[in-house]
């Protein structure tokens, strides 16, 4: 028998889309964390220069998890979460989900990077395309397919702005 959702604004259906987001009692508190991150972020980077902001983020306390890999799919899940919302829509692009990552994923004590590239365009007349992407210890996580590709050109960034 196939499970169907119950419709999205029903007791039901509110706690059959909560169980698929939210697995740990501290989950909840973590995506409300993540959420209110994901809201301040634009703004914050508006008042601060990067270098500034990004230590301060490498020294913000981190959920632990027991691998990288579960810290990465912890806070995708969260983040998705949140990013249904709709005054955090706004909020899904590949720069906001980087920096949420890179400010919440226990790495243990493995240096996190955070990159920040440009699309090479082929016709100087279209839009340049910006990404944004970390990496802990040469693995690569939300990177766009366009990195593996060699289609972006990776902005170069100071050890001391972009490792922890």
């Amino acid at each position: 028998m196939v499970n169907k959702l119950a419709p999205k604004w029903t007791p039901r259906g509110f706690a059959q889309r909560y169980r698929a987001f939210v697995r740990r009692p501290d989950d909840l508190w973590l995506a409300l964390q993540i959420g209110y991150f994901m809201w301040r972020v634009p703004a914050l980077l508006r008042r601060r220069n990067l270098r500034s902001f990004l230590a301060d983020l490498r020294e913000c306390h981190r959920p632990a998890a027991p691998s990288i890999e579960q810290s990465q799919e912890r806070i995708a899940r969260l983040r998705a979460l949140n990013l249904r919302l709709p005054f955090l829509r706004s909020r899904d692009n590949c720069y906001v989900r980087a920096l949420t990552l890179y400010r919440f994923l226990d790495a243990g004590h493995q240096p996190v990077k955070i990159h920040f590239g440009i699309e090479e365009q082929p016709n100087p007349h279209e839009r340049l395309h910006g990404h944004a992407w970390i990496s802990v210890g040469g693995q690569h996580f939300d990177a766009p397919d366009e990195i593996f590709n060699v289609r972006i050109r990776e902005v170069p960034l100071t050890p001391s702005e972009a490792t922890s």
